[in-house]
């Protein structure tokens, strides 16, 4: 009897090992200790005079290579200013622009990098594609929405991740791109390479203005932390949101655990859209005369928001892609939100809860 009961300990002890691996690989990864390779401009032909766009955008990303490959997982770059290359030759997938791999850290630090002007419909300065256990901070990226050549051009980012896991991005400056300040993408991977949603990526600290479409912008990802980011000024065309939940119909179940906290939004032509997903909550925003909008989402919390002057909170009922169900938003207690206006039309579902 007593040899059985080790046989099957034996056996949860695996199990439990085999599903805890990834986390636990993941952790391991973080306790790392930082090893930093500060790049040698010279080295490397990169040019911190905003010239030699092509030469500087290769030697960085031959830095990051190098840095990699001799056990580095931070590269700094030193304080000066950048002109990157960064037009995709693909609205597919990523071609151009400083990419970051998996167990990296790029630490912008007090770089300035500047998209070179151009006239491409879609590029990304910096790239996160199909990586894992990515931190991107510091630094200041200005985009070339001001001299892009056609200005119905609405897909130039400031950080692009596709198919990503584990990755923050934290205090970093974007503005003037021709698209979103930053965007997460993955529905062409799964279409067409079978690679997975992005998962478990945070948003701190950010300050992005000025961009043509989105500050930023969620197709599809599996656990989203976006908190603490001032976004403004996102206006002059259509469709625009300073923040944009939106997985385009067919993929909004590759969309859920979005976490949307402490950001202020103002200035911008739009708030926040909520275009489908799941287990959504939205919470202690400060929104200047701005409204939250909400369709095809379930279960989504929206507490202790502040909608100054005339912002609304609109949940409409549904469409052909799906329900808007169990919407809980609060108007009196401590939970309640401060705004003009709540309208709610979403259906609630027989075990709604509302916290």
């Amino acid at each position: 009897m007593i040899r059985y009961y080790s046989k099957l300990l034996m056996v949860m002890c695996l199990l439990v090992s085999s599903c805890t691996k990834d986390e636990d690989q993941n952790a391991d990864m973080r306790m790392v200790p930082e090893k930093i390779y500060v790049i040698d401009n010279n080295v490397f032909g990169i040019r911190a005079d905003k010239t030699e766009a092509k030469a500087t955008t290769d030697g960085i990303n031959k830095a990051i290579a190098k840095a990699k490959s001799e056990g580095y997982n931070t590269v700094k770059l030193v304080k000066g200013d950048y002109l990157i290359y960064c037009v995709n030759e693909s609205d597919w997938y990523a071609t151009d622009g400083i990419f970051v791999p998996t167990n990296m850290t790029l630490d912008l630090g007090e770089a300035r990098l500047y998209v070179e002007p151009n006239d491409a419909p879609h590029y990304a300065l910096i790239q996160i594609d199909h990586a894992e256990n990515v931190t991107v901070r510091g630094g200041h990226i200005i985009g070339d929405r001001a001299q892009h050549a056609n200005k119905n051009h609405a897909l130039g980012y400031g950080i692009q991740v596709i198919a990503s896991r584990d990755v923050k991005i934290e205090n970093v400056k974007i503005e003037s791109v021709t698209g979103s300040g930053i965007i997460f993408t993955t529905y062409v991977y799964i279409a067409f390479h079978g690679r997975f949603p992005s998962k478990n990526v945070k948003v701190t600290g950010c300050d992005i203005s000025d961009c043509g479409k989105h500050g930023i912008h969620a197709v599809e990802n599996k656990g989203l932390e976006i908190s603490n980011n001032k976004i403004s000024n996102i206006k002059g065309g259509i469709d625009q949101y300073a923040i944009d939940i939106n997985p385009n119909s067919a993929w909004k179940s590759v969309m859920g655990n979005v976490k949307i906290s402490n950001n202020t939004l103002e200035n911008c032509s739009n708030g926040m859209r909520l275009w489908g997903g799941s287990d959504i909550e939205i919470s202690e925003n400060y929104f200047e005369n701005l409204n939250i909008f909400g369709i095809h989402c379930q279960r989504v919390q929206i507490y202790k928001n502040t909608l100054t002057n005339t912002g609304t909170i609109y949940i409409s009922a549904s469409s052909e892609n799906g329900l808007s169900e169990d919407y809980c938003i609060p108007t009196e207690g401590d939970k309640k939100n401060i705004c003009y206006k709540i309208t709610d039309y979403s259906t609630k579902t027989p075990n709604f809860t509302c916290p």
